[in-house]
């Protein structure tokens, strides 16, 4: 997938989310949590104009994205240190954040390797290339308009339920 694929697939993933998380903990860190979802969603792309870094090596593996979870979860805790749970939030988010990453990547023909080094086990399904722009505008927009439409509808019930 290209840049708008994962920012609108991260959107569509954490759509649902957000009024739970709204509800159970703030609304505040529900925003974070957006902003984290769909913030790291084009961070292991990062490796494309590095030279010595093999573009969908180390960057698009779980070690990579418990890397950017950790940091997720640290900057979480410092934008929200009233909420207990804080830091586990930003870490889930951000974690998740990039193995939807990864997951928009093993449906194309390139595919990843998730476990290297440790595993180099290649997983590809071949659904569609990267440069399919019909996918990737559709993940965009479904997704901006998931997240919206979960936003609007959090919004509409915390001014009619009563928080305790």
């Amino acid at each position: 997938m290209y840049r708008e694929g994962h920012a609108g697939f991260n959107a569509l993933l954490y759509a649902p989310v957000l009024p739970v998380v709204s509800y159970v903990w703030s609304l505040e860190l529900a925003l974070v949590g957006a902003l984290v979802a769909v913030g790291v969603a084009n961070i292991p792309d990062l490796d494309q104009p590095l030279p010595r870094i093999r573009h969908r090596g180390p960057t698009h593996t779980v070690w990579f994205a418990v890397l950017v979870g950790l940091v997720a979860g640290i900057g979480t805790e410092l934008l929200v240190p009233a909420a207990p749970v804080a830091f586990r939030f930003g870490f889930v988010v951000g974690t998740c954040g990039i193995l939807a990453h990864l997951a928009g990547d093993i449906v194309t023909p390139m595919g990843i390797s998730p476990f290297a080094p440790v595993w180099r086990y290649h997983v590809t399904l071949e659904w569609f290339k990267s440069k399919n722009s019909r996918i990737n505008r559709a993940l965009l927009l479904v997704g901006s308009s998931a997240l919206f439409a979960s936003l609007l509808l959090t919004m509409g019930l915390s001014a009619v339920v009563p928080t305790s």
